[in-house]
């Protein structure tokens, strides 16, 4: 995997496999690429996925307290996919902007996050226009544990029928049932809710190495 330290200047991906390491990113991506961001602070992310991609994004990230806007602009014929898992111990604030510029596209959005302690407000943004054969999902879970909290708001734009627009969002807690049937095989409650609350960040990732990475990171702290 190569590593990319960037600038403010814009980068071009092209069929490639990306770790980033910065902290406002700017790309244009070409081609079937893979972006890793593993515990790295994120300001600003903006990427233009041009025509004819496939780009699988893969972000986990720890914080105590980060602003972050994610902005994604997608030409004709693309797939985007963006899976992101956190632990937030004070405040984080996403905001997501997604902008179809062409036809026949989808982007599908997992988050997963822990709010241990914090607050995490998320918004997210999908304008898909007038554009036709457009898909978007935004898949938002939210685990709250330890008083934490969380607020989600999504908006969905679009100026014609011909589109598929599904935003899912839960805010919760660890589910009773769960530990309850771990413990009855005669797994501690604190083993149980680990593997709970590893399973809920990590069953979103497709690459083993981050999984293992991941896990190696939480140890559930």
């Amino acid at each position: 995997m190569n590593k990319l330290l960037m600038s403010d200047d814009i980068i071009k991906i092209d069929n490639d496999n990306i770790l980033i390491e910065d902290n406002n990113i700017n790309i244009e991506v070409t081609g079937k690429s893979k972006i890793t961001i593993l515990n790295k602070q994120i300001n600003s992310f903006n990427i233009l996925i041009k025509k004819d991609s496939e780009v699988m994004i893969e972000d986990f990230r720890i914080m105590d307290k980060e602003d972050t806007s994610i902005k994604i602009t997608i030409e004709e014929n693309s797939i985007l996919t963006y899976n992101h898992s956190f632990i937030n111990n004070e405040e984080y604030n996403l905001n997501i902007i997604t902008n179809y510029i062409g036809n026949n596209s989808k982007i599908v959005f997992n988050i997963h996050g822990i709010n241990d302690k914090g607050i995490s407000n998320i918004t997210a943004d999908g304008v898909l226009g007038n554009n036709i054969k457009n898909e978007l999902l935004e898949n938002i879970h939210i685990i709250n544990i330890n008083d934490g909290k969380a607020i989600i708001i999504p908006n969905i734009l679009a100026d014609n029928n011909e589109v598929l627009a599904n935003h899912a969002a839960t805010i919760g807690r660890i589910n009773k049932e769960e530990i309850n049937y771990l413990m009855s095989k005669g797994i501690s409650y604190n083993l149980a809710r680990k593997l709970i609350l590893n399973g809920f960040l990590i069953n979103i990732f497709k690459t083993d190495e981050l999984i293992i990475k991941i896990k190696e990171i939480i140890n559930w702290r």
